[in-house]
């Protein structure tokens, strides 16, 4: 009993352990992301002062910062319930959900979305920072003044003349799209969350559908950007692109160490495989019935009464009484100790 009480007390300090140095490790990259995204100044770039590709009219944004946000971490959300939903369904059970092993798990798999989503910020604003690359509304939103005498000659020496302070220095934060690199990331890893996680057999096409879904919502994201004229076609093609990358690597290298073990792996995946299961698979008690029941005897084919020594018994069953009981001749059995049998009989 005392070394069980050690092994947990050893069990409980390494997982505070590791929970504190998890903790600092975030904390150590997500505070100069959170810097970079409040208090970033992006490079000064030069321009042509005749480049059509920077001179489009200023809109509005038509899906903004703040709702991509609450979409993408209320996608996490949605994805979780549709998928045990989906599973209940197909156990054809009622079960209180979500349980404890339930919201472990969602925990779990919100902690690793959390640390891919710090992971693509912070590549997005620290490149956006770096480059310093125009939107396609540079010359609307800043309004530069310069010696227009040196047209069609690259400008390094203007001054932006626009109201929106804000809005020059976003200017200047064109690539990649943010935007479309952190709807890819959700969407990609719900498709791999599902996947993994989504096992139904009603329907052989739901899941695809929910994972295209997914795929098509973050492509009206990325390409929303170019209408609103916020970003060029190659930012949101390596927003894309990054945003996949990154959610491939945190699903392959953390989700499936973390939440994909054998131990936490999800029933019906073995259930499955075996048609013996019993396919209600919220609870055992079918299978465990079924396993704790006596082998019952087999009715006989005949009477009993065919092998009783009853004196009133008629011939035929007389006569199956002696072909039953008739002893086994041997090669070598003589004739004698054939009549003496007979006569035993």
């Amino acid at each position: 009993m005392k070394k069980c009480a050690d092994n947990r007390r050893v069990s409980r300090r390494r997982i505070t352990l590791a929970l504190i140095v998890d903790v600092i490790v975030f904390l150590f990259v997500g505070i100069p992301n959170l810097y970079l995204f409040l208090r970033g100044k992006p490079f000064i770039r030069g321009f042509h002062c005749d480049d059509p590709a920077i001179s489009l009219p200023f809109k509005s944004d038509s899906i903004s910062t703040s709702v991509l946000t609450v979409a993408g971490f209320g996608t996490s959300i949605f994805c979780a319930v549709i998928v045990e939903v989906l599973n209940a369904i197909n156990r054809k059970c009622v079960r209180a959900w979500p349980t404890w092993e339930g919201l472990l798990f969602y925990a779990k798999s919100v902690s690793v979305f959390i640390v891919g989503f710090v992971i693509q910020m912070l590549f997005v604003e620290f490149v956006k920072n770096q480059l310093g690359f125009l939107r396609p509304n540079f010359m609307d939103v800043c309004r530069p003044q310069f010696n227009a005498s040196l047209c069609p000659a690259y400008i390094t020496e203007y001054t932006c003349t626009g109201q929106d302070a804000k809005e020059i220095m976003g200017s200047r934060q064109s690539f990649p799209s943010g935007h479309s690199t952190f709807s890819m990331y959700v969407a990609i890893f719900y498709c791999f969350y599902i996947q993994r996680r989504l096992h139904i057999s009603f329907s052989r096409t739901l899941k695809f559908f929910l994972q295209a879904a997914l795929v098509f919502t973050a492509s009206i994201c990325g390409l929303s950007r170019i209408r609103d004229h916020k970003h060029h076609a190659t930012d949101v093609i390596v927003g894309f692109a990054v945003g996949a990358i990154v959610a491939v690597s945190v699903y392959k290298l953390l989700a499936e160490y973390l939440l994909f073990t054998s131990s936490d792996d999800f029933v019906s995946e073995s259930s499955t495989s075996s048609s013996t299961v019993s396919h209600d698979l919220c609870c055992a008690c079918t299978t465990m019935q079924s396993a704790n029941v006596e082998p019952q005897t087999p009715t006989p084919l005949l009477p009993n009464d065919y092998f009783n020594d009853d004196p009133n018994a008629t011939g035929r069953h007389t006569s199956l009484k002696l072909k039953m009981t008739s002893p086994v001749l041997s090669p070598w059995t003589t004739q004698s100790g054939l009549s003496d049998q007979q006569e035993l009989v």
